[in-house]
C-alpha cells in the first residue's frame, strides 16, 4: 500500500487500536483512506465503486459477505478493480480453503493475511513470495515457540512474544495462546 492507492477500511472503528493504526499507516504512506465503519455493505460497495478503491482491509468473513452483497446488488467485483485485500481480525487469510474462496470471489485480487493482538500490537506480515506464510516482525519482537504443557522450547507449539519497542505496555514472554 502506498501513494496512489485507494484503501477501504471496512471495519467498525471503535476503541480497538489496531484498525486505527492501519488507517494511519496507510495515510502516512500517501494512500487515500476511506473509513466505512458506519455504512452497510451495499453502501460500502458503492463507496468503493465511486472512489475506485483498489485495496480492501477487512476480516476474511466480511470479504466473503461483501462478495455476496455485490452479487445481490449486481456489482461486478471484477470491474470493481480491487487488487489487494488485506485481511485481519480473525483466522482465514492463511487457511488455504478460505484464501481460495476469496480469490475466486474477488478476481484479480491478491489476499494478504495480517495478524496482531490487542496486547502486543501487529505481530506478523505475509510473505510476498509465499502466500499464506506469515513472518514475525523480528524488529519488534523476540519470538519463541514452546510446548504449551511444559513451557519448554519446542519445534512446534505456542508462540511466545517479548516486545522490543513498546514503551507504554512492554511484555516479557507473553504467552499468546496461538
Amino acid at each position: 500500500v502506498g501513494a496512489g492507492d485507494r484503501v477501504m477500511f471496512a471495519f467498525s472503528f471503535g476503541p480497538f487500536l489496531g484498525f486505527w493504526l492501519a488507517f494511519e499507516a496507510a495515510a502516512r504512506r500517501g494512500a487515500l483512506c476511506l473509513p466505512g465503519g458506519g455504512l452497510g455493505s451495499a453502501a460500502r460497495l458503492r463507496l468503493m465503486q465511486d472512489n475506485h478503491v483498489n485495496v480492501l482491509c477487512c476480516t476474511p468473513t466480511y470479504a466473503l459477505r461483501l462478495a455476496e452483497v455485490a452479487a445481490e446488488e449486481k456489482i461486478s467485483l471484477r470491474e470493481l478493480g480491487v487488487k489487494t485485500i488485506i485481511v485481519a481480525g480473525e483466522p482465514g487469510g492463511s487457511i488455504p480453503a478460505t484464501r481460495a474462496k476469496l480469490e475466486s470471489l474477488w478476481p484479480g485480487a491478491r489476499i494478504f493475511d495480517h495478524h496482531g493482538m490487542t496486547e502486543v500490537g501487529p505481530v506478523t506480515f505475509e510473505c510476498e513470495a509465499k502466500p499464506g506464510v506469515l513472518h514475525v516482525m523480528e524488529s519488534a519482537y523476540y519470538a519463541e515457540v514452546i510446548d504449551p504443557a511444559s513451557g519448554q522450547p519446542a519445534p512446534r507449539g505456542e508462540l511466545v512474544l517479548t516486545t522490543l519497542a513498546r514503551t507504554g505496555s512492554p511484555l516479557l514472554r507473553y504467552r499468546t495462546g496461538d
